[in-house]
C-alpha cells in the first residue's frame, strides 16, 4: 500500500486534467466566444471527441483502484492508463452509433468506427500526459529519499 501523500499526488494527477479541460470549456463558451449554446455541437465536440466524459468514468474508476495497488503496481498502471482507456473512450462512440442506428439514422454506422480515427491522438496525448506524471511523481518522492541520502555521506 501507498502512503497517503503519494495517494493524493496520483488522485489528484488523475482529476486535475478534467477539471482544468471543463474550466476551459466554461471559459470558451462565456468568456472567449459567448454565442448560444448549441447542445448537439457539445456533445460531439466535447463529449465524444475529446472525450470529457469517458475521462470522467476512466477517473472515477482508476482511483477506486489506487487504494488497492502496491507503488510498483501504481507505475506500471500509469505507463498502462492510455491503452486502458481506449474503451471507455470507444464506449460512447458505439453506444451512440447503435442509438443512431436505433432510431433510423444511417450515421451511426460511422459514428460506431469513427473513434478510431482519434486513437493515435488519444494515445500521443496520454503518453505525453503519463510520463509527465511518472517523472513527477519521482521528482516529488524519490528525490526527496536521494537528497537525504547524499547529505548523510557528506
Amino acid at each position: 500500500m501507498i502512503s497517503l501523500s503519494r495517494r493524493l499526488f496520483l488522485g489528484a494527477a488523475l482529476w486535475v486534467p478534467i477539471i482544468a479541460f471543463e474550466v476551459l470549456i466554461y471559459l470558451e463558451s462565456t468568456v472567449w466566444y459567448p454565442t448560444a449554446f448549441n447542445w448537439e455541437q457539445f456533445l460531439m465536440i466535447h463529449v465524444l471527441c475529446f472525450g470529457a466524459l469517458a475521462y470522467i468514468v476512466f477517473a472515477a474508476w482508476a482511483t477506486r483502484k489506487l487504494s488497492r495497488t502496491t507503488e510498483q503496481q501504481i507505475v506500471k498502471k500509469i505507463w498502462c492508463a492510455p491503452l486502458m482507456f481506449i474503451p471507455f473512450y470507444a464506449a460512447p462512440w458505439v453506444i451512440g452509433g447503435l442509438g443512431f442506428l436505433l432510431f433510423g439514422h444511417l450515421a451511426g454506422l460511422g459514428m460506431m468506427v469513427m473513434w478510431v480515427v482519434f486513437l493515435p491522438y488519444l494515445l500521443v496525448v496520454g503518453y505525453v500526459v503519463s510520463g509527465l506524471t511518472v517523472a513527477l511523481y519521482w521528482t516529488f518522492f524519490f528525490m526527496r529519499f536521494n537528497t537525504r541520502q547524499v547529505t548523510r555521506v557528506l
